[in-house]
């Protein structure tokens, strides 16, 4: 039931090219418009879900119920492919003028960027532009398989459009392991 290495780079790379081509059939303005997905891979099909989550909840529901399906259907992996946005750490506390993050100031940190956040509604992307990075994300795990992570990043390119960047270390399977708060060991 476990795949090999290059069974798995090959599945992510596939993926990625998929959400890639997902986000580009829509403008960069319609970000919103792009529906993450669930991909649970079977012996000999391969079921995708679509989960149009509107708020944090509902994505953790989302997310528990394609972890069940994929135990119920005895997966050999789960994948999720979803458009991303993050805050440049660095960036973002010199843009507040905030001390830099480290072991010792993690919690203070932590509050004062759920602080900020709220400040600018909730989310990542009403903050100043130049302190959020986004990609389209793929990340998986299965029985065997630790929590893999794919991304292509990007940005708004010329009319509207979406412009890719460099995937820095990304072809580097053995640097994209991770975690995720979403992929549990759903085989277990």
């Amino acid at each position: 039931m476990n795949q090999t290495k290059e069974e798995v780079a090959s599945m992510m790379e596939m993926l990625l090219d998929l959400a890639k081509q997902d986000r580009e059939s829509h403008k960069y303005s319609e970000d919103e418009k792009v529906i993450p997905k669930a991909f649970i891979y079977g012996d000999d099909e391969v079921t995708i879900m679509l989960m149009d989550w509107k708020d944090t909840k509902t994505k953790y529901e989302m997310a528990m119920f394609a972890n069940l399906q994929a135990r119920l259907t005895k997966a050999k992996s789960l994948s999720f492919a979803t458009d991303t946005r993050w805050v440049k750490s660095d960036v973002f506390c010199d843009y507040f003028k905030l001390p830099r993050p480290n072991k010792n100031n993690m919690d203070a940190f932590r509050a004062i960027y759920h602080n900020k956040l709220a400040e600018y509604g909730g989310q990542v992307k009403n903050f100043p532009r130049e302190i959020w990075a986004e990609a389209v994300t793929v990340f998986t795990n299965g029985p065997g398989i630790p929590v893999t992570i794919q991304m292509a990043p990007y940005k708004e390119g010329p009319n509207d459009t979406i412009e890719w960047l460099p995937r820095e270390g990304q072809h580097n399977t053995e640097k994209n392991y991770g975690k995720s708060d979403l992929l549990t060991d759903w085989w277990a």
